[in-house]
């Protein structure tokens, strides 16, 4: 009966809408039953048989057992190379949404998506230290498995933000603390002269063209960056944290 339920958890959660003709999409089947009930249910039930082979036909499958419930080390840390990739590929989807909504214009609509876009950095900075302190995983390449989708669905400065908020995660995991602080301050500084840049042509821009929204958040981020670096290296001085070896031999 474990096994079976296992499958079907499986089935509903993770059939490919391919098999109903939707490409191949990251949304699954699931959310086709309120409109294409009889082939979404096709779908699932193949996806059920397949899981429910591989699980019967595999022993490791069949006999593995999970505690209930699973802890969070166990639903986000372990097996991080596909999660981490699921994560940052599902919160780069809830993103680029929102950025591309009918009501992209809205305040409200704009204030989701500056919040999803620091919610990225910080996920990342805590899936990666966890991931570097339990797995003992590459503190520069894991950061890279959560930003890495969100590089094809919008601009590079986002996936630069998330990938810098996880390789201080990681390097923090690793008291490496100075490094951290550098690698913070240079991401930080560098988002900071993309929106100044950006700041700069819209308000030089030809008479027809309105400053908006997004240039007045262009300039607020680039603002917050700049004090954010600045805090950054007077938390780091207050702490004691300037004493630590590393940072003397980088002196």
């Amino acid at each position: 009966m474990r096994c079976v339920a296992r499958a079907g958890l499986i089935a509903f959660l993770c059939a490919p809408g391919v098999l109903i003709g939707h490409g191949i999409g990251v949304v699954p089947t699931l959310f086709a039953l309120t409109v294409q009930a009889p082939f979404a249910l096709i779908s699932i039930g193949i996806t059920w048989l397949i899981a429910l082979g591989l699980i019967f036909g595999i022993p490791a499958l069949r006999t593995h057992q999970n505690r209930w419930p699973p802890s969070a080390q166990e639903l986000f840390i372990d097996g991080y190379i596909g999660k981490f990739l699921l994560f940052g590929l599902v919160l780069a989807i809830v993103m680029v949404a929102a950025l591309y909504a009918d009501d992209a214009d809205s305040i409200l609509v704009q204030v989701i998506a500056y919040i999803l876009f620091f919610a990225g950095a910080a996920a990342n900075f805590v899936l990666c230290f966890h991931a570097v302190t339990s797995k003992n995983a590459n503190p520069y390449l894991v950061p890279a498995l959560f930003a890495a989708p969100v590089f094809f669905g919008a601009a590079p400065t986002v996936s630069l933000l998330w990938f810098g908020g996880g390789a201080v995660g990681s390097l923090a995991a690793r008291r490496r603390h100075w490094l951290a602080a550098q690698i913070s301050a240079a991401v930080f500084l560098l988002l900071a002269a993309n929106s100044l840049v950006r700041s700069y042509r819209a308000i030089d821009a030809p008479a027809h063209v309105t400053i908006g929204g997004g240039v007045a958040g262009n300039a607020a981020m680039a603002a917050l960056f700049v004090v954010l670096a600045f805090v950054s290296w007077w938390a780091l001085k207050r702490s004691g944290a300037a004493s630590d070896p590393e940072s003397k031999q980088s002196r």
